[in-house]
């Protein structure tokens, strides 16, 4: 596999990121109405950052660090601005995530094996189950609501769906192949 190969993969990465990024995006508020359904969080649970993206969209671990960062500068920031710059992050999040995807599965393909869908497992398992909860904005898994839990892990299979598919859509298109 050529250094180029890669480069181009991780290319292609980053644009299908952006549209698992989106499509993640739509999903969360069904997810979390379903998800709440079944698995009932108490109103103290809804309070907690990163429960309740529907209730409390400037309370999500973006949001979070955005505040922190603005505090720890001294300026003000109001709620807009949080939730524009949260934006920023989620969408150039799901770009570095979808490139470092687009250009493993360029060097292996068998990192695409099940249609992008494990690889949105492991995204999960490495931000909001692991990295985010290790800085402090966000609770550990087993401390969160079951259903904020579900509804996060399963936004991060639908990222990862939609990342692998239109990755490969994209290569399809690519006259150079």
């Amino acid at each position: 596999m050529s250094r180029n190969e890669i480069l181009k993969g991780a290319l292609i990465g980053a644009v299908a990121g952006l549209a698992g990024a989106f499509v993640k995006a739509q999903v969360e508020p069904p997810l979390q109405r379903l998800t709440e359904h079944h698995f009932p969080p108490t109103p103290a649970e809804k309070k907690m950052t990163g429960a309740d993206p529907i209730g409390r969209q400037d309370h999500m671990p973006p949001a979070e660090m955005i505040q922190a960062a603005a505090d720890a500068t001294g300026h003000d920031i109001s709620k807009k601005e949080k939730l524009e710059a949260q934006q920023v992050i989620h969408y150039a999040m799901g770009a570095a995530l979808g490139a470092a995807y687009g250009a493993l599965a360029a060097a292996n393909p068998r990192v695409s094996w099940g249609a992008g869908v494990p690889a949105g497992a492991v995204m999960y398992g490495l931000t909001h189950a692991t990295a985010v909860p290790a800085t402090g904005f966000q609770a550990w898994p087993w401390q969160l609501p079951l259903a904020a839990v579900l509804w996060e892990a399963g936004s991060h299979l639908a990222f990862g769906l939609t990342t692998d598919l239109t990755r490969r859509g994209l290569t399809a298109l690519d006259p150079t192949e």
